[in-house]
């Protein structure tokens, strides 16, 4: 609707403009240059008391105290004292300086408490001149011998400094960065403001330079004799007392101007009416974030609430930002979120995660700040705290020095590779982190999201579960998970997850991850003749079994032979675990006690024929769909060149064991 109404407001503001320049007529008050001791004043600008508001922006109209000192008017810089010194129209900028300045009250110290580039101009059409360097005074901290003033500003002991690119900050050797700064521009700076910091009131005094862009062509108006003026929110011309400059003005008549007024009525009301609707959206939408914001506090706060101490510490935003070094150093960036380096105020070392804006109410965010918070294990990571404050979600983990196991299992550098010895610790270290998920916590914890792009390592390569932003919570008693979406990676995420009819949601759907993961760390993937921009959407089920089950898939796989039991230990156990049914495969208690046995006392799992599972299933077809309200019908993936049926699978002709 507001876009339909687009070229009606165009045309409205059009006319509203042609009204107003002929119908306006009150604006003929000369324009001449005013002063206030050396200066002139003109347009831009216009002097308060002498010169009408129309010669000049209605934001830089200046005030003249006796008769000599002009000031910026002080109910646009928050009451503070901008003296204006020296106005260059030929350059569109003046000179300007921060008066009767005191540091927390102490009339003897000359230094401002407050960012003065920053402090009440921002209401201003002036821009702070990239010409300027900028004056830092530090406090609050040990302040180097180097550039300490010589006496302190309010029991404050203050140093100075200049930095030639206008920023501020500890952009000096020496300067701690927990110190407070307050920044002054200044034009010139004297040499030996190192060895005398004192001589920073000079600097002050002789003031910054500040920009104006031009609205319109004043100097050409000048050319022309006539007079600059601002009028209706725009530039005019103005010539001995006519409205506008014209060669060839021409009036309009009465029946003109009475076809003008309608229209300008009608789109008056156009205009109303888009402004109620888009304030009406506008409303909708903020109605609508602040809601879902009000959703993730409460469930946060009903965390503190529940687990008191145990909660991960909560920081502020303004915090993070101060943790991360302004985001200086980013470790990865992610579909949720960018990871940075940080270092917390005792020193320890953190990646801190800084979450995109999620869709829904943030569920992502707050699945995993109340899932890790209930954890306490050696292979799970570690949430040391979080930042909610608004739009703005952070999440602040331990640091884990060797990153994620991706970088190493699918490296194309053999230097970067990892030993057999560990890449077996690894897989029974992560194991060990899903069963105290799945059974030891207080609340059963279902991952979904189990590869190697989640599992960290530490300076000794212990591996650590890690982003629980798909993570469900469930209780101790519950043998399945109800899902309102699917959830998961391509390639790792669990049939039942995608398709119900191959079995119910649980952690199981855990462990098929973890046996995809398996066989991606003993590397046959490389060894498939597919080719996909990611690997994790290679399917290679056959491949493993037509070599492996003949013993030629370790030789392939280039393992040497005193690595060979480690190897196939890991992938028969990959093999059990992304069985297509979850009754037929292990609990990862199970898979443990696997790793505990000898390779001969594991057996080979059956090959698997999804085409052999439909059919089997089709047979009970027509008995299973004779209730339409079946819970257990869903559908399942096309397959064989058979259309996609609805049914519901039952276990293999061939028999295979069951785990609990």
């Amino acid at each position: 609707m507001a876009l339909e109404l687009l070229p009606a407001v165009a045309l409205a503001s059009l006319l509203l403009h042609v009204a107003r320049a002929t119908v306006d007529n009150n604006t003929t008050e000369s324009c001449a240059p005013a002063r206030c001791g050396d200066l002139s004043v003109t347009y831009p600008f216009s002097l308060s008391g002498v010169q009408p508001p129309y010669c000049g922006f209605p934001a830089l109209r200046l005030t003249c105290n006796d008769g000599r000192r002009a000031y910026l008017d002080r109910a646009l810089t928050e009451q503070r004292p901008y003296r204006v010194r020296d106005i260059s129209y030929d350059n569109s900028s003046l000179v300007v300086s921060v008066e009767a300045s005191t540091f927390a009250g102490d009339e003897t110290c000359n230094v401002p408490d407050f960012n003065v580039s920053s402090g009440g101009l921002s209401r201003l059409p002036l821009k702070v001149s990239d010409a300027n360097r900028n004056l830092t005074f530090v406090y609050n901290c040990e302040v180097p011998p180097s550039i300490r003033l010589p006496r302190p500003c309010a029991n404050h002991t203050m140093g100075a400094y200049v930095v030639s690119d206008g920023g501020d900050g500890p952009t000096t050797t020496g300067v701690p960065t927990n110190c407070s700064f307050v920044s002054v521009p200044v034009r010139e700076f004297h040499d030996g403001m190192e060895a005398a910091p004192d001589r920073y009131v000079g600097l002050i005094r002789d003031g910054f330079l500040l920009e104006w862009t031009a609205a319109g062509d004043c100097a050409a108006c000048k050319r022309s004799g006539a007079e600059c003026r601002f009028v209706q929110q725009s530039f005019q011309c103005f010539c001995s007392g006519e409205l506008l400059c014209s060669t060839t003005r021409q009036g309009i008549d009465g029946t003109a101007m009475k076809i003008i007024l309608g229209f300008l009525l009608a789109a008056t009301f156009l205009i109303f009416a888009c402004g109620i609707a888009t304030y009406a959206l506008i409303w909708h939408e903020k109605d609508r974030k602040l809601r879902v914001t009000s959703t993730m506090e409460r469930n946060i706060e009903d965390l503190v609430t529940l687990h008191g101490s145990f909660t991960p510490k909560r920081y502020d935003y303004s915090e993070v930002i101060k943790i991360t070094y302004f985001l200086r150093s980013k470790l990865g960036k992610g579909s949720y979120g960018t990871v940075f380096s940080g270092r917390l105020d005792n020193g320890h070392l953190v990646a801190v995660k800084l979450l995109h804006l999620s869709k829904g109410n943030g569920e992502d965010f707050v699945n995993e700040v109340m899932s890790i918070s209930k954890t306490s294990h050696v292979n799970i990571v570690s949430l040391l705290g979080f930042c909610l404050e608004g739009s703005k979600r952070a999440l602040i983990y331990e640091y884990m020095p060797n990153g994620s196991l991706d970088k190493y299992i699918y490296s194309e550098n053999p230097k970067g590779l990892l030993g057999w010895d560990k890449l077996y610790k690894i897989a029974i270290g992560i194991a060990r982190g899903l069963e105290y998920l799945h059974h030891s916590c207080n609340t059963r914890i279902v991952h979904f999201d189990i590869k190697p792009q989640n599992i960290l390592l530490d300076q000794d390569f212990c591996p650590k579960i890690a982003d629980f932003g798909l993570a469900k919570l469930c209780g101790t008693k519950e043998s399945k998970l109800s899902m309102t979406y699917p959830r998961g990676t391509i390639g790792f995420v669990a049939p039942e997850v995608l398709y119900p009819t191959f079995g119910v949601v649980s952690t199981k759907s855990d462990v098929y991850g973890y046996g995809m993961m398996l066989l991606e760390m003993v590397g046959v993937r490389k060894n498939v003749e597919l080719t996909v921009e990611k690997s994790s959407e290679m399917y290679f089920l056959d491949w493993i079994y037509d070599h492996f089950a003949q013993d030629d898939g370790l030789q392939t796989c280039e393992i040497r032979s005193e690595f060979e039991e480690m190897a196939k230990k890991m992938t028969l156990i990959g093999l059990w675990c992304i069985q297509l049914l979850p009754m037929h495969r292990p609990t990862i208690t199970n898979v443990l006690d696997m790793f505990g046995k000898r390779l001969d006392e594991l057996d080979m799992p059956p090959k698997q024929n999804l085409c052999q599972i439909i059919e089997d299933s089709a047979k009970d077809l027509s008995a299973e769909n004779a209730s339409a309200t079946n819970p257990s019908n869903a559908r399942v993936p096309s397959s064989c060149g058979q259309p996609v049926a609805t049914m519901k699978v039952k276990p293999l002709i061939r028999p295979m064991p069951r785990f609990a």
